[in-house]
């Protein structure tokens, strides 16, 4: 992809570094800024009783605990088994934890949703985990995923430490593999800027797609 990426960092890394913050992570500022994710999901996108939804790298379960009382079940996905912990002692209803790597060992199930929040730009390989993601949709099932637009590394700073892959994102990039992948009617939408420091702020996309 043409965004900006920094040195590999392997997963033993990332799962270090959010298990260590997993205690305190909701109560970071960046965190508190993020919340008014879910609010716009459960606001502007469709959501249904009968569905199945997995939240990818849903950390401690920002997106899932939200999303959880409108479906079926939800599916909180993340590598970090601290991060987990935390959502579990949330007692969240119609929720099922899952520890695991999409990319290395594919999906634990079918799902009419997959959605994501700040997790896509920690994966090298997004074009696998986007077919992981087609694969595991049911015929017109959606992805919803937030993220940085391409930035120029200083939203973490310490980019290898905190297992960043990728500087944000490219749209058309991203859109293409995408597309490779097999979803269909990609669109970007500006959700959220964030604050970094006094003067600095980031502008955060919503990807939408759909498998045929």
């Amino acid at each position: 992809m043409p965004s900006t990426t920094t040195p590999p960092s392997s997963s033993a890394t990332q799962r270090s570094h959010f298990d260590a913050a997993a205690a305190q992570w909701d109560q970071r500022p960046m965190s508190q800024q993020l919340a008014a994710v879910p609010a716009y999901f459960l606001e502007h996108l469709p959501w249904s009783a009968h569905e199945e939804v997995l939240d990818f790298g849903a950390g401690t379960g920002l997106l899932a605990a939200a999303l959880a009382p409108r479906v079926a079940q939800m599916t909180a996905l993340d590598s970090s088994s601290a991060m987990l912990q935390v959502l579990q002692d949330k007692n969240v209803p119609n929720l099922r934890l899952q520890v695991g790597d999409a990319v290395a060992s594919g999906l634990p199930g079918r799902y009419h949703a997959i959605v994501s929040c700040m997790a896509l730009h920690h994966v090298a390989d997004i074009g696998t985990l986007l077919r992981v993601f087609a694969d595991a949709l049911h015929p017109g099932g959606r992805v919803a995923l937030v993220d940085l637009y391409a930035e120029d590394g200083s939203f973490h700073g310490d980019n290898a430490a905190k297992g960043v892959q990728h500087l944000g994102f490219d749209p058309q990039a991203l859109q293409a593999l995408a597309e490779q992948a097999g979803l269909q009617d990609i669109a970007f939408t500006d959700i959220l800027r964030v604050q970094r420091g006094n003067d600095r702020s980031y502008p955060l996309f919503l990807m939408t797609g759909y498998k045929p």
